[in-house]
């Protein structure tokens, strides 16, 4: 947080605050200069950083500033305003009558607005000061007051009485996000993992005393914070137990017992904490642990939840173990018998692992797990992380779980097991009882391939298990249950990363299909959006607005999965408006999804949208340093077998010939010869713009565009086709593909497709009788002379000696020719090549990538 030079007047300002984290979405809530608000949270949770940050940032613009440090149980508050008033530069305090009394004079004489703070007011005298606050305000029209109040949970029901405007940020709304918490880890010192940030974040619930200390770990000593099962590292644990501890002190007996006896449970209601600990004012013991910032009060929960930060919890349910052995236990496992009774598998499964129940814990997890990766899958997670390996020998299943969810996937020889590859074989084991485990291994074992970027492999093992679930399906279809539709949403990504979408999307509206039945939301919402996305690639626009149309009418999906999910949708919706020209809707789908997160599998597809974003706008250059910036971040899935290679091969070749920039384009295109149709047509583009017609017709003979599935490739390429043979002079042939290619784009509702050919070439295939494109003129992406320097073989072979040092006379000898001879063709490269000088001309011919690649042997 930058703090101005000019500090605000009757704020204060301290070492460290210029150094907080701006907190803009908290600064949005004091920004509705409400005439009261009351931020309710524990001493660490940073009130007072907050407040005087939004006003040294310029929060309260007009108003007169009152800053009251600390409010005791003994003090009045109209005096303790008249002290801060007193010594205010801008304010003249009036002398007579009550201290309220001049209060109020002294804030009506001012005549502008105020803006009263009190800062830190103790939980004895909480009450009092709120009834005194709203009093004041009742007689001071121009008068708004912040509050910052203990967190104890006070009666704010005279607010809500009275009507009076008034804004309520409790401890809740305090802690530090995830992107918050992984802002301040990675502003300490070394790179931490979006992982290790969140897992912080989690396990220290956010509270900004802990994160903060948390900070200042990672600032000192930079090693991991969590280890390899998810939990605290003992740099971190020392900074919990300090800050418990602390906390725990400050407390009498009764209530920290109450805290000791309460702690089995991760939150509770008064009701409950009442029934666990037999107590009667439960409560009020609950608030008085809020307020020493041990538990956190939600307090927008009917009835009111207190919820335990997990590393605050851990430490105090250790105390708990050793104050009374036995009993902590034995009361974990009452609280899971009673969860998984009523329905909460999640709750049930950590409580068993807490108490050390591992054949319950397995027993969940076996039960439920489908149900688990859908809404708790945090918990799971955690679950699986601290289940030991010998308990996990005899569930497979489980094992691979754990493998497929935690991404711990080199722990264990099942893993690295391998399905048989005879089909007689596979239909064998689909009929025995084991089969749905040896699926579930598999499926872990493709995962393990995809996420080291073997697409290839990991394609080819996800097509043997679909033969393998076909038999189980037919022959002991109740095995796979509930969980088949996560699997098939797996095995339809890896289909989708490797570029294998017909086969993807076939697999996706299964998982569809399976999701909606069984009601697993975020399988539904991603299904469908992905289908989208695989349309959307391929051009197929009413399809892919068909599945986006089905996302729409699914249940959305929160937590863990909620942004997830909703990456395929999204960049198919980018797609379909690029195609429409609806530049304006495509910014705005593209804002939504960001910048993709390393951990974001459909980077390339993201990267893709963006890229011919950046084209169709006139921004190729900001586009191609993105792009090159995106697969940087993403190299180790860049490789042999990535859909995304082709994707953003076909859009780097793209947006050279925008820039101009002809020999690249044709160098990409020549280190990319797959036969894929994004690639052909690219290559075509090339040929066409470099001034070789024929090459490009040639080019597009290679494919069966009526049969290759992506219908956008067809179209580009048909109006290649056309501008062809418009430089060849056949005028029958390019009307001819100018028609099929005019009836294709209004089918798939593509306008973009006509920026890729030059507007005079338009208007001449127009006036030869073809038909005039629906809608408003759309203007060429690729409106720079495309600059292309071609060398014969012998210029080449004279380049690449003078690069590697030979002088003209060597050249000469090398070659077999005179130095007449190689003093001519070095003119005609210079010429060609526009340089004056010897390293003007390598250099010229590196940029263009002229000179032969030598690799070593």
């Amino acid at each position: 947080m930058s703090v101005s030079d000019t500090p605000r007047v009757g704020a204060p300002a301290w070492r460290s605050l210029a150094a907080a984290l701006a907190r803009p979405r908290l600064f949005e809530c004091l920004d509705r200069c409400s005439t009261l608000t009351v931020i309710d949270a524990p001493p660490g949770f940073g009130k007072r950083t907050l407040v005087a940050g939004w006003l040294h940032q310029g929060g309260a613009p007009d108003h007169t500033i009152v800053w009251v440090p600390e409010l005791t149980g003994s003090t009045d508050l109209p005096e303790c305003v008249l002290e801060v008033l007193v010594h205010h530069p801008a304010v003249d305090v009036t002398a007579d009558g009550s201290p309220l009394e001049r209060v109020v004079r002294t804030f009506r004489d001012l005549g502008s607005p105020s803006l009263l703070v009190l800062a830190c007011v103790s939980a004895r005298s909480a009450a009092v000061v709120l009834a005194e606050t709203l009093r004041l305000l009742d007689h001071c029209p121009l008068l708004d007051a912040i509050v910052c109040l203990p967190g104890n949970s006070t009666d704010m029901s005279e607010v809500v009485i009275r009507g009076i405007g008034a804004t309520y940020i409790p401890a809740s709304d305090l802690v530090f996000t995830v992107d918050e918490t992984t802002k301040l880890l990675r502003d300490a010192g070394p790179e931490r993992t979006e992982t290790e940030c969140e897992t912080v974040c989690r396990v220290l619930g956010g509270v900004p005393a802990l994160v903060s200390a948390a900070t200042a770990v990672a600032r000192s000593r930079p090693q991991r914070l969590i280890d390899s099962r998810g939990l605290p590292t003992p740099a971190l644990e020392r900074l919990v137990r300090t800050y418990v501890e602390n906390r725990l002190g400050e407390l009498d007996r009764p209530h920290r017992d109450f805290a000791c006896a309460v702690v089995a449970a991760h939150s509770v209601t008064a009701d409950e904490a009442a029934e666990l600990t037999g107590v009667v004012d439960a409560g009020t013991r609950l608030a008085t642990l809020a307020a020493a910032g041990l538990v956190m009060a939600l307090p927008f929960h009917d009835p009111r939840i207190w919820r335990w930060p997990d590393a605050v919890r851990s430490y105090v349910l250790e105390v708990f173990r050793r104050e009374h052995r036995g009993h902590a236990d034995a009361l974990l496992v009452e609280l899971s018998r009673a969860r998984r009774e009523a329905g909460k598998p999640a709750e049930a499964a950590i409580y068993a692992v807490e108490a050390g129940d591992w054949k319950t814990a397995v027993t969940i997890v076996e039960e439920s797990w489908a149900r688990m990766v859908d809404d708790s899958f945090d918990v799971l997670v955690k679950v699986l992380r601290q289940i030991p390996d010998q308990e996990l020998d005899d569930h497979p299943s489980v094992l691979a779980g754990r493998a497929l969810f935690t991404q711990m996937l080199d722990e264990h020889s099942i893993l690295h097991s391998s399905l048989p590859s005879d089909p007689d074989e596979l239909f064998e084991l689909g009929t025995r009882p084991g089969a749905a485990q040896a699926v579930y291994v598999a499926t872990a074992q493709t995962l393990a391939l995809r996420v080291s970027g073997r697409f290839v492999e990991a394609a080819q093992s996800t097509r043997t298990l679909r033969t393998l679930v076909g038999t189980i399906l037919e022959h002991r279809p109740d095995d796979l249950g509930p969980q088949l539709p996560i699997l098939r949403v797996q095995w339809a990504i890896t289909f989708q990363l490797a570029g294998h979408l017909t086969e993807s999307t076939t697999v996706f509206r299964r998982a569809y299909r399976g999701a909606y039945a069984a009601n697993i939301a975020f399988v539904v919402q991603n299904a469908a959006g992905s289908s989208a996305l695989n349309w959307a690639v391929t051009g197929e626009n009413p399809r892919a607005r068909e599945w986006l149309r089905v996302e729409s009418r699914a249940e959305p999906t929160e937590g863990r999965w909620g942004e997830t999910v909703k990456v395929g949708g999204r960049v198919a919706s980018a797609l379909i408006h690029l195609d429409s020209l609806d530049l304006d809707e495509a910014a705005a789908c593209l804002d939504e999804l960001g910048i993709p997160r390393v951990s974001e599998e459909l980077w390339g597809f993201v990267a893709y949208a963006r890229a011919y974003y950046d084209l169709a706008t006139g921004n190729a250059y900001d586009g191609l340093t993105a792009l090159h910036r995106s697969i940087a971040s993403h190299r180790d899935l860049y490789g042999h077998g990535a859909f995304a290679r082709i994707l953003l091969g076909a859009a780097e070749i793209d947006l050279h010939l925008a820039l101009g920039h002809g020999n690249l384009a044709r160098a990409l295109a020549g280190e990319n010869p797959c036969e894929h149709p994004m690639l052909v047509v690219t290559s075509g583009r090339v040929e066409l713009f470099t001034g070789r017609p024929g090459a490009a017709l040639k080019k597009l003979k290679h494919i069966s565009w009526t049969e290759c599935g992506y219908p956008r490739a067809h179209l580009e390429s048909l109006l290649i086709a056309a501008n062809a043979h418009l430089l060849l002079g056949d005028e029958t042939a390019a009307v001819r593909s100018w028609q099929r290619a005019c009836t294709l784009a209004e089918s798939l509702g593509n306008r973009r497709a006509f920026s890729t050919i030059p507007q005079d070439v338009i208007r001449n295939l127009v006036d030869l009788g073809g038909p005039a494109i629906p809608g408003n003129p759309v203007e060429s992406v690729f409106t720079e002379p495309v600059t292309h320097v071609e060398l014969s073989p012998r210029e080449t072979d004279v380049l690449d000696l003078l690069a590697q040092g030979s002088s003209p006379a060597d050249i000469a000898k090398k070659l077999f020719v005179s130095h007449n001879t190689i003093k001519t063709q070095l003119r005609s490269i210079y010429r060609k090549l526009g340089a004056h000088t010897r390293a003007e001309a390598i250099g010229r011919a590196r940029d263009l990538r002229l000179l032969p690649v030598h690799r070593p042997r």
